[in-house]
């Protein structure tokens, strides 16, 4: 296993704190006075600044405690799956929630992400999957990072599809093993393979949310469209409505083609449309070094749109999503998976 570099030291402004917390600045101020909250530092410009343990303690004080089991989806390779559940992952940790990754990709790219070597760990999200008497908590795997758990993948999950279409209840097998452990996790993230298999259905079934990283290419549209008619047969066939929000990856607003693509999505897809993450090549660089950006370049411009990211996934409330089903598309009536 690769050694890793112990993790930076990060901090939050006391507007960043209260837009998570979802509270005022003058009530931060206030629980500070109170004694509510440890007693706050200050930068070399004297500014006020919160450790993540402070942010974790301020948003338990407020009372926020999210669920949420969010799919990062999209049955089109090299788009940003892994490292979008990498990052976003490490923010909503750093934040102070506690967070679990489920990597079910059998490129492993996640785990690898973190330092571990797939072929060195003894169970992973194939037996999860495909072993009746794996639990959840047998699989899991603490990374460097605080709040911050694993479920790493390694290369069987190449052949664990054929295995799921023999299983009963083969769509709910993943859900059936999260649901005794929702109360331990704030955000489950699930990194999906790039395809629409049973590995994937069982990750939109176990899912409230998803999340799908598009890049600014007129084919991503067609993904999308194919994504949306499996979230529709989910709905119709299993009742299970997903919140679906779409992510634009490696834009540079500079080119004409980026900037159309974008301008289309805002229109289709209003309400639901996350902010842009920007092309930034130390976002390539991170997982070199096994640290999510936000530890790795703190002060990079991916750190700053993954930190905006995270707080939109905080900020948006569970019945502002939708999914993207057409009002005018008949109901599928095909099976799933």
């Amino acid at each position: 296993m690769a050694k890793r570099q112990p993790p930076g030291r990060h901090t939050y402004s006391p507007s960043e704190v209260a837009a998570i917390a979802r509270i005022t600045k003058n009530t931060l101020l206030d629980w500070e006075r109170e004694g509510k909250i440890d007693p706050v530092h200050r930068d070399h410009n004297n500014h006020r600044v919160y450790s993540p343990e402070q942010v974790s303690s301020i948003v338990r004080l407020a009372g926020i405690c999210p669920r949420r089991r969010i799919a990062v989806v999209n049955q089109k390779g090299g788009v940003g799956k892994t490292t979008t559940t990498f990052n976003l992952g490490a923010c909503l940790a750093h934040a102070g929630m506690r967070v679990l990754l489920i990597d079910l990709d059998a490129q492993a790219n996640l785990t690898i992400s973190f330092g571990f070597n797939p072929d060195e760990i003894e169970k992973t999200s194939h037996d999860l999957l495909v072993d009746e008497e794996t639990p959840l908590d047998q699989v899991i795997v603490p990374t460097d990072f605080p709040n911050l758990h694993i479920v790493p993948a390694d290369i069987r999950l190449a052949g664990a599809d054929v295995k799921l279409r023999e299983m009963i209840m083969r769509e709910r097998i993943l859900d059936s093993k999260l649901l005794p452990f929702h109360q331990q996790y704030n955000f489950i993230l699930f990194d999906c393979p790039p395809n629409l298999s049973s590995i994937t259905i069982n990750a939109l079934v176990a899912c409230t949310d998803t999340i799908v990283p598009v890049e600014t290419q007129f084919y991503s549209m067609k993904a999308i469209d194919d994504l949306t008619s499996t979230l529709n047969l989910i709905k119709t066939k299993m009742n299970h409505s997903i919140r679906t929000w779409i992510l634009p990856t490696k834009i540079d607003r500079r080119i004409k083609v980026h900037q159309g693509i974008l301008a289309m999505l805002e229109k289709n897809f209003r309400g639901r449309l996350l902010t842009p993450i920007v092309t930034d090549a130390k976002l390539g660089s991170a997982p070199m070094i096994k640290q999510p950006i936000i530890y790795s370049f703190p002060s990079s411009r991916s750190t700053t749109d993954y930190r905006r990211l995270c707080q939109e996934v905080l900020e948006h409330e569970p019945q502002a999503g939708g999914d993207l089903r057409d009002p005018a598309r008949e109901p599928a009536t095909e099976s799933v998976g």
